[in-house]
């Protein structure tokens, strides 16, 4: 735990290195001291078909599902340094976003 999910307009596939970006992610993760690295898992998934308002505005949305005992300042902490590597790579390409989420106790492994 955590699982890091990333959502992405898949024509962000030709612009940026996807794997890279996740391998970025995961360096993040572990950056923060908040994870012992052989419990994260940062996964990717391109959308192939989306609306943002009323273009076709690119966006990558990632998501942290955590259990629950981070304290809300080491999970802002860890958003901004997630969106920072995002928008290192990402700035005016994409609309960007990060959401840091405890999980219920219905979370089962």
């Amino acid at each position: 735990m955590p699982h890091c999910i990333v959502e992405y307009a898949a024509p962000l596939q030709n612009k940026i290195d996807v794997p890279n970006l996740v391998e970025n992610l995961f360096e993040g993760m572990i950056d923060s001291g908040l994870f012992d690295r052989a419990t994260i898992k940062v996964r990717a998934t391109p959308s192939d078909h989306f609306m943002t308002g009323s273009d076709k505005q690119l966006y990558m949305h990632t998501t942290v599902k955590l259990l629950p005992g981070r304290s809300p300042q080491q999970k802002e902490m860890l958003g901004e340094r997630l969106l920072e590597i995002k928008t290192q790579v990402l700035a005016g390409t994409a609309m960007l976003s990060v959401e840091v989420v405890d999980l219920s106790e219905a979370y089962f492994k």
